[in-house]
């Protein structure tokens, strides 16, 4: 129950935050924000993180479609008591289905957050990046058990 809820929200965020850069910023303009630290740059990406992949939309699909399976089938294995594990699993599959809803409906990622250097990325990314980032240290923690 926890994977949907957390996916939903996650969902819900990356698409209203979506939704409301597309009404008020127009393509390719730049807000800056936060003394310039942080802006909001609206821009379509067709393909994955950094670039990469453009105009590959069908691999695209089946690689979130793919991923989204994978935590859906792996998420009930993970104990509930490691929480970043879990945590993770339901932050990578909201970002992932959000920037799938992207691609079915415009044939590409609506991105809008930059920061410094970073290429344009949007609150689905950050969370695929986060529930990454919680997977690993998850793994970290609790290492596989040695054959003794």
């Amino acid at each position: 129950m926890a994977l949907f809820l957390v996916s939903a929200w996650v969902m819900l965020l990356d698409q209203v935050s979506k939704s409301v850069v597309a009404r008020l910023v127009p393509m390719y303009d730049t807000v800056a924000c936060l003394g310039g630290l942080l802006r909001i740059t609206h821009v379509r990406n067709s393909g994955a993180a950094f670039g990469v992949f453009q105009g590959r939309q069908p691999l695209l699909i089946a690689a979130a479609l793919a991923a989204a399976v994978i935590v859906v089938v792996f998420y009930p294995r993970v104990s509930v008591r490691n929480w970043p594990a879990r945590f993770g699993l339901a932050l990578g599959l909201g970002g992932a289905l959000g920037n799938l809803i992207d691609r079915l409906r415009f044939g590409g990622v609506v991105d809008f957050l930059e920061v410094g250097p970073w290429p344009v990325f949007n609150l689905a990314d950050t969370a695929i990046v986060v529930g990454v980032a919680l997977i690993l240290l998850a793994m970290m923690r609790s290492p596989g058990r040695k054959e003794e």
